[in-house]
């Protein structure tokens, strides 16, 4: 019974609050869109009157350009003589001259008797030859001697004209006038770049310069009536109704545009007696105006939704608190009981660390003895090659010995000193062998050091040099500065040479012409060494995996797979980069990248400076 009368009053709660909700979301979505209605009006009206200003200016200066050209024209001694002397050639080879130099659209040369002398243009193109009735006040004021101005609007349709007119005078001889027409269009097409509607209405309010081709000439308002505090329009002009709102000025503009509301801002023009009249769209200002009052109805929405749903939340988990009581107990014992087993699982989890990096540890231990193991077994495949090497110059020595003994005592003393020089190099050649095979069973460093790459080619050489001979293989290095130095360690670098030095012999052993070409160049703050055969190459499809551990091509017992892996992973650890390519002699061509010793030093000491 209890539990039913909570219901109930739960429900009439709920009914009186979502009522309550949705009005004061009703409320909070006008306000939103009255506030925001009037925060973008007033931001259109700033953009609108710092664009109104930007356009009016131009339109100013663009006229003034041509205000002070017939006055100073006017003092020309060459244009005084062509209206003292009629010279129509003359002159209307100059008002070509002026109007394609100043860009005016006509230049005229008028006689005080209204004749005109010479113009540029000719036909119906001239206004001065259509009369002076299009003109007059201009010419009446220049009869003043003063500077006659006057806009002339087209009788096609088409952009209107302002007209600058300067009596032409010497002493007390007054000769002629010269005039000037500037054609409105310039100004027009400027204001085509606005997106808004721009119009200059003259003082009988006629429009005389916009960027809507179909507004010329046209009034910007008709006759007015006042009704009920607002100002609507009759008869043809641009403007249909206007009316204030929130301190803006709103007009409604004829058809096509009359589908949605202007804001009208105006400037006055004093030195033309203009006016500059902007009619900026207030569509998006409507449309934002609307969304944000959609926004607040939205988030009125989602507070309530999310208030409705805490007090649901808050009246279930009333009802689960009692029935929680029951099981608090049993809950604490599951707890208890989770809580053992996650620290074993901790235990064996902390177990298990240890033995992993212990592991680890055997892999590095065992990774270093593989390193060193296929040196080994690097240096024992050579055993053959080099006890033959080392064979030939015992036999010498003994030989060159025994010759120098009988020529000691048969007295022949500088040729026994000759054989025993021969007996020096052979010793000093062994020794060199012998040095090269001891420093590459020695394990590598982790320092980086300057090397001379050509030191360490040369050892690779003179290591492998037995069994290239067995094989006949023909191994040739292209350096040009045999100074070049590359950040590594000494061993290390030898031990990648003497890897890919092998790998390339077992390649080519059935070759018949075979060829190792090693290639060491400096670019930029790098060298590459390039390691090419003319071998039978790298399948594609086996190129990607070359670089894997334990990944051969060899047969069952030929190799293990770790000789490009180590090598690849000595590069990256001196800091370079190790790639295959396909070389251009056919076969496999692998590419080392190491840094300049010298380039590195040289960027040290500029940051030690």
């Amino acid at each position: 019974m209890n539990r039913k009368s909570r219901s109930e009053r739960w429900r009439r709660i709920s009914s009186f609050a979502l009522v309550t909700f949705a009005v004061f979301s009703l409320i909070v979505a006008w306000v939103a869109m009255q506030l925001s209605s009037q925060f973008y009006m007033a931001d259109l009206h700033t953009r609108s009157q710092a664009t109104l200003s930007v356009q009016a200016a131009g339109l100013e200066k663009y006229l003034d350009k041509y205000r002070l050209l017939p006055p100073l024209l006017a003092r020309r001694s060459d244009i005084v003589q062509i209206l003292a002397n009629d010279g129509h050639q003359r002159g209307q080879n100059v008002a070509k001259v002026i109007a394609g130099m100043s860009g005016a659209q006509e230049v005229w040369f008028q006689k005080s008797d209204g004749r005109i002398v010479a113009s540029n243009l000719i036909g119906d193109a001239s206004m001065a030859e259509q009369g002076m009735s299009s003109y007059a006040d201009a010419l009446r004021a220049a009869q003043q001697g003063r500077l006659g101005r006057q806009l002339v609007l087209s009788r096609s349709g088409g952009p209107a004209s302002y007209v600058f007119i300067a009596p032409v005078r010497q002493g007390d001889q007054d000769y002629g006038f010269i005039a000037v027409r500037v054609s409105l269009e310039g100004v027009e097409q400027s204001w085509a770049l606005s997106k808004d509607r721009l119009v200059a209405v003259d003082q009988n309010g006629i429009v005389v310069a916009t960027n809507q081709p179909s507004w010329r000439g046209e009034r910007l308002v008709a006759s007015q009536t006042m009704r009920r505090g607002r100002t609507s329009s009759k008869g043809n002009g641009v403007i249909e109704r206007r009316w204030s709102d929130m301190d803006f000025q709103l007009v409604r503009l004829g058809p096509p545009l009359n589908k949605s509301n202007f804001q009208m801002i105006e400037q006055d023009l004093p030195v033309l007696n203009w006016e500059v009249v902007l009619f900026a769209d207030t569509a998006q200002v409507r449309q934002q105006s609307v969304w944000a009052a959609l926004v607040a109805l939205l988030l009125c929405v989602v507070g309530s939704g999310m208030f409705w749903i805490a007090g649901e939340r808050r009246r279930r988990l009333l009802e689960r608190i009692r029935q929680d009581k029951v099981y608090a107990a049993r809950l604490e014992e599951r707890v208890h009981a989770r809580t053992c087993e996650l620290s074993n699982m901790n235990a064996l989890l902390a177990q298990e660390v240890k033995e992993r990096e212990a592991a680890e540890k055997e892999l590095q231990q065992a990774q270093a003895g593989l390193v060193q193991s296929a040196k080994l077994a690097t240096l024992g495949e050579m055993s053959a090659a080099i006890s033959h090497e080392f064979n030939q110059p015992l036999g010498a020595i003994r030989t060159h010995s025994e010759n120098a003994q009988v020529l000691i005592e048969t007295g022949k003393t500088e040729r026994a000193l000759k054989s025993l020089g021969k007996i020096v190099a052979m010793v000093e050649r062994m020794a060199a062998i012998s040095h090269v095979l001891k420093g590459f069973t020695r394990k590598a460093g982790s320092d980086l050091v300057p090397v001379k790459v050509s030191a360490v080619v040369d050892e690779v050489l003179m290591m492998t040099g037995p069994r290239c001979k067995q094989i006949g293989v023909c191994a040739t290095v292209v350096q040009d500065d045999k100074s070049i130095e590359v950040l590594a360690g000494q061993v290390r670098l030898a031990q990648v040479l003497m890897n890919l030095m092998s790998n390339a012999l077992d390649a080519m052993g059935e070759q018949d012409d075979p060829r190792i070409q090693i290639s060491v160049m400096r670019t930029k703050q790098q060298v590459t060494i390039r390691f090419e055969d003319n071998g039978p190459g790298i399948p594609e499809d086996v190129a990607a995996h070359i670089f894997d551990p334990f990944f051969t091509t060899k047969d069952v017992g030929e190799g293990l797979g770790l000789g490009l892996s180590i090598a690849y992973k000595i590069i990256e650890d001196l800091d370079g980069q190790l790639r295959y390519e396909r070389s251009a002699l056919g076969g496999a061509c692998f590419v080392i990248v190491l840094n300049d010793a010298f380039a590195v030093a040289g960027d040290l000491e500029k940051e030690d400076s």
